[in-house]
C-alpha cells in the first residue's frame, strides 16, 4: 500500500470515528438505519450522512406538506437519497477533503479507497454503537456520489463490502429492480423521483455489472 493509501487510511480511520460518536449521541434516543459516505466523481470530497427512521418520519412529513412527496416512490427516495438525510452536517471528514483535493489523479485510487472504507466500518467495534443504543448489525452502509449518473452502481458495489449480509439483498432491491449479488442489471435513465431534487444518484443506466461479494 502506498504512501497516500496509508495517510488516507489514517486520516479516515480518526475522522469517521470522531463523526460517527458525535452523530451516535446526537441521535441516542432515535433508531438508526443507515449511514452514508458521500463524494463526488473526482472523489475529492468526504462527507459523513446518517438517517434515522424518527428522522425519515419527519422529513417525510415536511415533503408532504410542501406538496413534494406524493407516493411510495417518492418515500422511498426520502429513505434512500443521502443527500436528503438529516444527520452530518458538522463533520470531522472536512480534513479529509483537503487532503484529497491536494493530491494528484486520487480518482485512480477510488477502489482501494471504498475498501480501505469498508475495512474500516466492520473493524469498528459493536460496543461503540451499543453504547449509544444502536446495533451496527441493523445499520447500512454504503458510498454514493453527489454529481455522477453512476452513484448507484458505487452504492450497490459499496453496500456489499461495508454491511451486515443480511441486510445487502434488500438495499439492492430497494427501487424494485430484479438482481442478484452476483449480477445486476441498471434500466433505462429516468427522472430523479423528486424533481425539485438536484441529486443524479437516482438515474438508472442501462449497465449489466459483475459483483464480486467481498468478505
Amino acid at each position: 500500500m502506498n504512501n497516500f493509501l496509508n495517510e488516507f487510511e489514517e486520516r479516515f480511520r480518526a475522522g469517521f470515528l470522531d463523526d460517527l460518536k458525535s452523530i451516535l449521541e446526537e441521535v441516542k434516543n432515535e433508531k438508526v438505519y443507515t449511514c452514508a459516505f458521500g463524494t463526488d466523481s473526482d472523489f475529492a470530497t468526504l462527507f459523513l450522512a446518517v438517517n434515522t427512521e424518527e428522522s425519515l418520519v419527519r422529513h417525510i412529513t415536511n415533503m408532504k406538506a410542501q406538496g413534494l412527496c406524493n407516493s411510495k416512490e417518492d418515500e422511498n427516495y426520502y429513505r434512500w437519497g443521502f443527500c436528503e438525510y438529516q444527520y452530518g452536517d458538522t463533520t470531522h471528514l472536512n480534513h479529509i477533503s483537503k487532503f484529497l483535493y491536494a493530491t494528484d489523479n486520487v480518482l485512480d485510487y477510488k477502489d482501494e479507497m471504498i475498501k480501505i472504507m469498508a475495512k474500516v466500518v466492520k473493524e469498528t467495534d459493536d460496543v461503540l454503537f451499543n453504547q449509544f443504543g444502536q446495533a451496527k448489525e441493523d445499520i447500512i452502509f454504503f458510498v454514493s456520489m453527489t454529481d455522477d449518473d453512476m452513484a448507484e452502481e458505487f452504492e450497490d458495489r459499496s453496500v456489499i463490502q461495508m454491511t451486515n449480509a443480511k441486510l445487502v439483498d434488500g438495499f439492492l432491491h430497494r427501487y424494485q429492480k430484479k438482481y442478484s449479488l452476483k449480477y445486476y442489471t441498471h434500466f433505462v435513465q429516468v427522472d430523479c423521483f423528486n424533481s425539485q431534487c438536484a441529486c443524479p444518484m437516482h438515474r438508472l443506466i442501462t449497465h449489466p455489472f459483475h459483483l464480486v461479494y467481498a468478505h
